[in-house]
C-alpha cells in the first residue's frame, strides 16, 4: 500500500481541483449552462474547503506550539495555566497539590561561556530529567528562557518534595554550576485562583534568590550610602530607616510584591542622596529660598540616580528616587511626570516624605499635628499626591493608632 498524503499535500490537491473545476465551469462550451453554473459552484466550494483546512491546520499548529515549549518538549505556559485552573476546581486541603517555580541561577553565565548550542543542550538535559522526577507526582513545565515549574501532588513534606524537583535542576562541570532558586505554593492554601498561585509562589522564589545573593552589593552600597547622609545629622539615620518601613507597610497594603517591597524601602532610605552633593547652608537656610537656589535644590533627584548607578544592584531603585518629587498633576520635578506614569514606588515615598516633613519642625516653621498633617494630605489627593496612595497612607495610620491604643 501507498503512503497517506500529509494534511497540507491533500490540501494543495483539493485546491487544484478547485481550479481545474472551476476553469471547467466556464471553459466546457458543451455544457449547457445549468451544468456550467453547477461545476462554477463546485470549484468555489472545494476551493473554499482548501482555505477553511489550510487555516485550522495553522490554528493546530500555533495552538500545539503554545502549549508544548518548542526546545525541551515539555508543556508551556499555557498548559501550567490550564492544569492550574483545573487543578483548583477540585483540589481539597487533605489532598493538596504544591506548585513549584524554578529560575536557574548560573545559567546565563554558561550560555555566555559555551555559546547558545550547548545552553540549549544543557536546557534539553536538565527538562529530561525534570520530568523523570515529576512524572510519578505530576508534570513539569517549561515557562521561558530558564525557567521550570512543576505541579505535583503531595502527602508528606512540601520542602522535600520540591527539594527533590530542584536537584533535579542541579549540574556542575570544570568551572561552571547551574542550581534553581525556587518558590511554592501549596494548594489550595495559597490561592484560590492560578494568578493567585503564580503570584505567590514568584514571590517566594526571588525572596529566596534575593537572600542568597552571593555579593549583597545593593545592601552594601545601601549601608555605605546610609552612613552618608547620616552624617549630615545626628538624628538622620533613625528619620529615613522610619520613612522606609512607613513606605514599605503602605506599598504592603497595595498588594505590592516582595521584589517592588524591597525597592520602595531601599528608595525611601536614599530617596535624599542627592542631597549629599549640596551645600549644609542651602539646606539649613530658614528664609524662602530665591529662583537660583531652588533650581539647585531641584537637581538633587538627579544627582542621586547618577549615585546609585554606580551600585549595579540599585539601578531599579536609581529611577525610582529621580521621581520621587513629581507630582500626580504633572507640576513635580524634574520631568514633570504625572499620573500612573510616576512609578508606584515613587508615588508612596513622596506621600510618606510630605506626612514626615510636616509632622517635623523644620527652621522656617513648626511641625503639624498628625492629624493636621493628614488633613492635609487629603486635600492635596488628586493634585500634589495620587489619592489611592494617600487612602491607603491613611488606613495604615489608622491601624497603627488602633494598635498602639490597644497595647
Amino acid at each position: 500500500m501507498g503512503r497517506r498524503l500529509s494534511q497540507s499535500t491533500r490540501i494543495v490537491l483539493y485546491g487544484a481541483v478547485a481550479l481545474s473545476l472551476c476553469a471547467a465551469g466556464y471553459g466546457l462550451s458543451g455544457l449547457d449552462h445549468g451544468m456550467q453554473l453547477a461545476l462554477t459552484i463546485g470549484g468555489a466550494l472545494v476551493a473554499v474547503a482548501a482555505l477553511a483546512g489550510a487555516w485550522l491546520v495553522r490554528r493546530r499548529k500555533a495552538r500545539t506550539e503554545s502549549v508544548v515549549e518548542d526546545l525541551t518538549g515539555l508543556p508551556g505556559r499555557e498548559s501550567l495555566l490550564t492544569d492550574l485552573g483545573q487543578t483548583l476546581a477540585t483540589v481539597t486541603t487533605d489532598h493538596p497539590v504544591l506548585l513549584v517555580l524554578l529560575d536557574l541561577v548560573g545559567f546565563k553565565e554558561y550560555n555566555d561561556t559555551y555559546g547558545r548550542p550547548a545552553g540549549d543542550a544543557l536546557l534539553k538535559r536538565l527538562a529530561r530529567k525534570l520530568s523523570t522526577v515529576a512524572i510519578a507526582r505530576g508534570r513539569a513545565y517549561r515557562l521561558d528562557g530558564d525557567e521550570f515549574a512543576a505541579l505535583l501532588k503531595v502527602d508528606d513534606d512540601t520542602d522535600q518534595v520540591a527539594d527533590l524537583v530542584a536537584t533535579a535542576l542541579v549540574e556542575e562541570g570544570d568551572g561552571f554550576a547551574v542550581a534553581p532558586c525556587y518558590g511554592m505554593a501549596l494548594l489550595p492554601h495559597d490561592g484560590s485562583t492560578a494568578s493567585d498561585a503564580l503570584r505567590v509562589a514568584n514571590e517566594r522564589m526571588y525572596a529566596l534568590k534575593y537572600s542568597l545573593s552571593p555579593t549583597g552589593e545593593s545592601r552594601q552600597a545601601n549601608e555605605v550610602l546610609m552612613e552618608a547622609l547620616a552624617d549630615r545629622g545626628p538624628d538622620r539615620g533613625d528619620y529615613l530607616h522610619g520613612l522606609a518601613e512607613l513606605a514599605e507597610a503602605v506599598a504592603h497594603k497595595m498588594n505590592a510584591g516582595f521584589e517592588e517591597l524591597e525597592q520602595v524601602r531601599l528608595a525611601a532610605e536614599l530617596h535624599d542622596i542627592g542631597k549629599t552633593a549640596l551645600p549644609t547652608t542651602l539646606l539649613q537656610k530658614s528664609f524662602p529660598l530665591d529662583e537660583e537656589e531652588r533650581e539647585y535644590i531641584e537637581r538633587h533627584p538627579v544627582i542621586g540616580e547618577r549615585i546609585l548607578h554606580a551600585a549595579p544592584g540599585l539601578h531599579k531603585v536609581a529611577r525610582v528616587i529621580r521621581w520621587t518629587h513629581e507630582r500626580y498633576d504633572g507640576a513635580g520635578y524634574p520631568d514633570h511626570l504625572s499620573g500612573l506614569e510616576i512609578p508606584l514606588g515613587a508615588r508612596i515615598i513622596s506621600v510618606c516624605d510630605a506626612f514626615d516633613a510636616m509632622i517635623s519642625n523644620r527652621p522656617y516653621r513648626n511641625a503639624k499635628s498628625v492629624e493636621e498633617a493628614i488633613v492635609e494630605l487629603r486635600k492635596n489627593a488628586g493634585s500634589q499626591f495620587d489619592p489611592i496612595v494617600v487612602d491607603a497612607f491613611c488606613t495604615v495610620m489608622k491601624e497603627r493608632e488602633r494598635f498602639f491604643l490597644a497595647a
